[in-house]
């Protein structure tokens, strides 16, 4: 089942700001001050240990809060597709979960389908929705960091509902097999010569979405390759990075075989939309293709709107010439910025909002290791009760020691840590 994953992955932007010592660091920090005794020398290194434990004990605690943030967030959208009318539908043995998730994809797919229908056939988009956004630069959050943010600026009713779909995030799309076998999410905007990653936001299963629109040709003679010269990229490939295990040389060789048959399917090859990956034009097609302007709350506030991620058609409507997303990747001699794409996010308000709300999106950076966290960072506080101790009333409690056991597992099998795409790669873990 889809779910976004609201982290580094969520408009990630990783600095190595904090600057963690690590234990052989903490010898040489010592080592000039001879006059101390071994067992002063030793107490520093305790003390950073200390310090190092209470630093991942904050940092367990507030992934158990973005679980519960997240839980709240599926119980209202639930709510919202309950109301208009969607409900339940499955074997009475499947997980209640994946069976609520499934409502809420219905639910806010119909409603981001229908809104792209309107869009194709030029109907008026006051006539769809009931609400308009502004970009303008943000109030509550320090200047000029933040920049600009995105606002309700009319609502005919007076607020925005619960559960209303505000915008879609627009931008270029790398697929899972893709990041994987470019050398992961880095090397991938590398190459694509995008120097930060500030407004790249995932989906669970590791598609990623850059709202700065980078991307990049792929000469043919890296996907469009023999019987032969496909063995000698592989092998090539698995000889410099050492690999010897066969599980993942299979998995190598899958994510060859999709970055290759990606490239040479005719999808790849369909007009690019008209609006050409220019912010001013996507806006201009789609007034609701703003999704990257979203900024994170300001310290002591929640989110007022979750993600989701919609699989768009766009078969036959015209569609693919208004899609907010297109391919990264495009084949040799295609245009920029590539291909229609089906995999977008949209955000839904969280909360009923009124004229003048600015949007919230919570990053989710507590997710990341602590000494990559930005320093600007505060995590996003709780809509509801942040006192639960009881798993059941705390579900992520729960879900945090279900990841810590997946971690244990992932490092026992592949004899490493996994790193952020591992995480995000897996179904579990996600």
């Amino acid at each position: 089942m889809k779910k976004l994953h609201q982290s580094a992955m969520a408009r990630h932007m990783v600095w190595n700001a904090l600057g963690r010592l690590m234990p052989h660091q903490c010898t040489a920090a010592v080592a000039p001050k001879r006059w101390l005794s071994a067992a002063a020398v030793s107490d520093d290194c305790e003390a950073l240990a200390r310090q190092e434990l209470a630093k991942r004990a904050h940092h367990e605690v507030q992934i158990a809060r973005r679980r519960r943030r997240e839980a709240d967030d599926e119980l209202v959208l639930f709510q919202c597709a309950s109301a208009a009318g969607f409900v339940c539908q499955g074997e009475d043995t499947e997980d209640e979960g994946k069976r609520r998730r499934r409502v809420i994809d219905r639910f806010v797919t119909a409603r981001a389908e229908e809104i792209m229908s309107a869009i194709a056939a030029k109907t008026p988009l006051q006539q769809v929705v009931d609400f308009t956004l502004e970009v303008a630069p943000s109030q509550k959050l320090p200047q000029p960091i933040a920049g600009n943010g995105l606002f309700i600026k009319n609502a005919a009713t007076g607020e925005v509902p619960p559960g209303t779909l505000l915008a879609f995030y627009p931008g270029s799309v790398y697929l899972p097999h893709e990041v994987r076998w470019c050398g992961g999410d880095k090397a991938l905007l590398d190459r694509a010569g995008q120097p930060i990653s500030s407004h790249v936001i995932g989906r669970v299963g590791g598609v990623l979405i850059d709202g700065l629109w980078s991307g990049f040709e792929v000469p043919a003679t890296e996907y469009d390759l023999s019987a032969s010269a496909f063995q000698e990229a592989l092998e090539a490939r698995m000889e410099r990075e050492g690999v010897t295990s066969d599980k993942v040389r299979g998995a190598a060789r899958a994510d060859l075989q999709a970055f290759c048959e990606g490239l040479r399917s005719e999808a790849r090859r369909t007009n690019v939309p008209e609006h050409a990956g220019v912010p001013e034009h996507v806006r201009a097609l789609n007034p609701l293709a703003v999704g990257e302007m979203i900024n994170h709350p300001p310290n002591g506030s929640p989110a007022n709107v979750m993600g989701w991620p919609v699989d768009l058609d766009l078969t036959g409507r015209g569609n693919g010439y208004i899609a907010p997303n297109t391919f990264a990747l495009r084949p040799e001699g295609e245009r920029r910025p590539g291909a229609p794409s089906p995999y977008t996010v949209v955000m839904v308000a969280a909360q009923t909002l009124q004229p003048g709300d600015e949007l919230y999106l919570d990053y989710g950076c507590e997710l990341l290791e602590p000494d990559e966290i930005p320093v600007w960072f505060a995590p996003a506080t709780l809509r509801g009760d942040a006192s639960a101790q009881d798993p059941r009333a705390a579900p992520a409690l729960a879900i945090r020691d279900e990841l810590h056991a997946w971690r244990r597992d992932f490092e026992n099998s592949n004899h490493r840590k996994p790193t952020r795409h591992d995480m995000f790669s897996d179904e579990v873990a996600a």
